[in-house]
């Protein structure tokens, strides 16, 4: 009998343990639903705020949601909806940073949206599309160019960069180049989503302003592929020659607007910076060749005091044009009127049109003969 009532005590001590137990998971079970309630709503008032432009506030109140929210376990074993809620705040709140153009903080924000290990590859893409702008906005910053594009959100903000906020960021893009490291961002972007034709554009434009022209080449390859009406949102010259190239129309009023607002970026063998890719390919052809040129010097003795010619050999006292856009009525009216410029003066000229881009050294070869055998 004794051993009969001390198991039935121990079972019933059991049971109300297990009921206690029971209990408390329910207790706490309801605790955290009603933090994840209050959290969430908070974080709709943040996203109501940063709709609103109030920035500032949206990410107060980011911050806040973060803070309530309960988590289990390590981030690689996140409970439901957990991951996609921790990136939507670290990530909003990076955006609402970027909007205010700070861009240190942005940056942070991206880096702690990329570390939430189980969200989905395409937020990860959205992360690195963003932290690669807010680092060619940080470049064209320093550079004094910081304007309206395709990475610059346009807005009235109150933030300022002191000076000496401007010499640090000098300092670190000369120790870490900001457009290397965009590019590395557009690059997993592009690798992560293969289909995603605004990282490939992304990735080629700033592998165009590290004079990477092979690879910047093969990402705009990429770019028409998957879209061959994407809009060239930074004007950028080559993307407009390879969809030339590929019979794809680009808008005449474009082209000529770029071509006037156009600034040297290709680099030469010789170390000239030259407009166009078929201008490097001359420049390039002159100096295999011992040919010393000139670019881009003004003419004397033309009509007009704004008269230029891409190349002058004085060796061979020759002029050097490329003509790109020939087959286009507006740009042939100007090609027109700079070859009577050369006729009238008679100066030695040779040009070269857009049929020539096929083979420019052998275009060079045949339209040079008269003056010199190469």
């Amino acid at each position: 009998m004794v051993i009969h009532h001390i198991k039935k005590f121990f079972a019933d001590q059991k049971k109300k343990f297990a009921e206690k137990r029971k209990e408390k998971d329910q207790l706490e079970s309801f605790r955290e639903t009603e933090e994840m309630r209050k959290a969430e709503e908070i974080k709709r008032e943040a996203d109501r705020l940063a709709q609103l432009k109030q920035y500032k506030t949206a990410i107060e109140e980011y911050g806040k949601a973060l803070e309530i929210y309960p988590f289990k376990g390590s981030e690689e074993n996140l409970f439901k909806n957990a991951a996609e809620f921790l990136f939507k705040c670290n990530y909003n709140t990076a955006a609402c940073y970027s909007y205010l153009d700070d861009f240190d903080k942005a940056i942070a924000y991206f880096d702690r949206s990329l570390q939430v290990q189980s969200a989905e590859d395409e937020n990860k893409v959205r992360s690195l599309m963003g932290k690669g702008s807010v680092y060619y906005r940080k470049k064209l910053f320093v550079d004094g160019r910081y304007k309206a594009g395709a990475y610059r959100i346009a807005m009235d903000s109150d933030y300022e960069v002191s000076d000496n906020k401007v010499e640090e960021y000098k300092k670190e893009d000369h120790k870490k180049n900001f457009i290397k490291m965009a590019h590395e961002c557009f690059t997993n972007a592009a690798e992560l989503d293969r289909n995603h034709v605004d990282a490939w554009y992304s990735k080629g434009h700033m592998e165009f302003l590290m004079g990477k022209i092979k690879e910047a080449v093969q990402s705009f390859d990429s770019v028409i592929s998957i879209s061959k009406n994407f809009d060239n949102k930074e004007g950028i010259s080559l993307f407009d020659e390879i969809k030339v190239e590929k019979g794809i129309q680009v808008k005449t009023s474009e082209i000529m607007e770029r071509m006037e607002s156009s600034e040297p970026t290709y680099k030469a063998k010789t170390g000239h910076l030259v407009r166009t890719r078929a201008e490097m390919m001359i420049a390039n052809f002159l100096f295999d060749n011992n040919l010393l040129f000139q670019y881009n010097n003004a003419a004397t003795w033309a009509d007009k005091d704004d008269f230029r010619a891409s190349f002058y050999v004085p060796k061979l006292d020759l002029y050097i044009d490329h003509h790109p856009y020939d087959y286009l009525k507006e740009y042939q009216k100007v090609m027109k009127l700079k070859i009577k410029q050369y006729e009238k003066h008679k100066k030695r000229h040779v040009y070269l049109t857009s049929e020539d881009e096929k083979n420019i050294e052998e275009s060079l070869r045949l339209k040079m003969k008269p003056y010199i055998m190469l």
